[in-house]
């Protein structure tokens, strides 16, 4: 009856995983479809139930987060996480919250592990309470990952957009005022890059670092563009932005193709990474002595040596394709 119950809830969860995958595979298209249709965010309030909510349990996360400020190597492990904070989240974020919320997730599934065992859906074995304990550490990062990701292709298919403001209001206007009317009129992550940017040159970065440091930030190839053709002419920034504007219709051109194939690569690289992870954790739980025989034989483990080195090289191609289509 238990291995009958953590089966329903596997193809639950399958299910589950499935249906939010086709669904970000359908919204990611239809985005990229009306895109350049679509009003700026900007006109509306866009504030959500859900944001409202988020920003409550920050800021009791941030309360948490008091107690870990002291340690100086949390502090420095946090410092990967400064890229997930929006300029108008930093008031009630910080990075050591994102520690603070890994510690938590990790204590919770722990917890859970426990109360199972307890409620004798399985029984106690440590392969299966490392599981627990790797899922509790690497989930929420996965999570924030992937939301960076989303981020950063929206302002990938946002930067035409941006340059054509640029490219339009330089010759009117300082570089300051232009930057400030993109802030005004696009959304919020690719808003919040270029308020960075204002906040580089008040300290006296010139634009050609700033926006190298904006690359760095997002790995955008296209930006890439942009500070080198500032590196070779940020003097006369009328013509520099006129011809990085005609090196973006290229690009711009590319984007429904590149978009799709990006999301297709990325949902092959998930699954074919929780894909193993999924099946020892399925075998594990109905039966502890399932693998035995391969991990008690030269040739079982020499055949899972090559199974993880096959999985490796696949991972690498397929980072490899996506590094290539940009």
């Amino acid at each position: 009856m238990n291995a009958y119950v953590i089966q329903l809830i596997l193809i639950f969860i399958s299910l589950v995983i499935i249906f939010n995958v086709i669904y970000s595979i359908r919204s990611s298209l239809l985005e990229t479809r009306i895109s350049n249709f679509s009003l700026s965010k900007k006109d509306f309030d866009d504030t959500t139930t859900f944001e409202k909510i988020s920003h409550v349990l920050w800021n009791l996360v941030h309360l948490i987060s008091n107690l870990l400020n002291k340690s100086r190597v949390l502090m420095k492990l946090s410092s990967r996480y400064e890229k997930y904070i929006l300029i108008k989240e930093e008031d009630f974020k910080s990075p050591i919250d994102y520690i603070t919320v890994i510690l938590i997730s990790l204590i919770l599934s722990i917890l859970l592990y426990l109360f199972l065992v307890l409620a004798r859906v399985f029984s106690f074995n440590i392969i299966l309470l490392v599981i627990f304990v790797i899922l509790g550490i690497v989930l929420p990062s996965l999570y924030w990952q992937i939301r960076y990701e989303k981020k950063c292709k929206n302002i990938s298919n946002k930067l035409y957009e941006s340059i054509i403001v640029l490219d339009d209001n330089i010759s009117k206007t300082n570089i300051y005022n232009a930057l400030s009317k993109v802030v005004r009129e696009l959304d919020d992550d690719i808003a919040d890059e270029y308020q960075r940017i204002l906040i580089d040159l008040s300290y006296n970065i010139s634009l050609t670092q700033a926006f190298r440091r904006f690359y760095k930030r997002t790995r955008i190839p296209e930006i890439r563009v942009i500070y080198h053709l500032l590196d070779i002419d940020s003097d006369n920034l009328e013509d520099t932005f006129h011809i990085v504007r005609s090196n973006f219709e290229y690009y711009d051109k590319k984007n429904t193709y590149k978009d799709s194939l990006n999301t297709i690569l990325n949902v092959i690289k998930i699954v074919f990474m929780l894909l193993p992870l999924s099946i020892i954790l399925f075998m594990s739980i109905n039966d502890f002595n399932y693998f035995n025989n391969v991990f008690n034989n030269v040739y079982g483990i020499i055949i899972l040596e090559v199974i993880v080195f096959i999985y490796i090289v696949f991972i690498h191609t397929i980072r490899k394709m996506m590094e290539a289509r940009k």
